[in-house]
């Protein structure tokens, strides 16, 4: 089990943090800075989506191989990525490009979230 991220004691996401962070969910730039209000890049949300849902296959890569920048993708994004494509929940921004290092806006996770949570209906 992953330790916990420190974040400040006694904030409002301490303990939803640390929960994430033990669960193998999300990750913090290293042990010591996790960044709680730093915006999140479309590749960083399918990262948290994928592990969440461990059961996820990894053999999806060709779901992305269709977009102009898929070499855009961050290695430890690629699976992540492809599993959210296939699936559905993550779109292009164009039909050509997923834009994964571009920032998330609110209305992209909000689409993103239901999706996600929708997907097994």
């Amino acid at each position: 089990m992953p330790a916990a991220i420190i974040v400040e004691a006694g904030s409002w996401y301490e303990a939803a943090v640390n929960w994430a962070s033990e669960n193998g969910i999300v990750n913090g730039y290293s042990a010591e800075k996790f960044g709680p209000n730093d915006p999140i890049t479309r590749e960083q949300l399918a990262a948290i989506l994928y592990r969440y849902k461990t059961e996820a296959a990894s053999s999806e890569l060709q779901a992305i191989s269709s977009f102009s920048d898929a070499g855009d993708i961050s290695d430890w994004a690629a699976d992540a990525m492809a599993w959210c494509v296939a699936e559905g929940i993550i779109n292009g921004v164009t039909e050509t490009t997923l834009e994964p290092q571009g920032r998330a806006t609110r209305a992209q996770v909000a689409t993103m979230l239901m999706r996600f949570s929708t997907q097994d209906e």
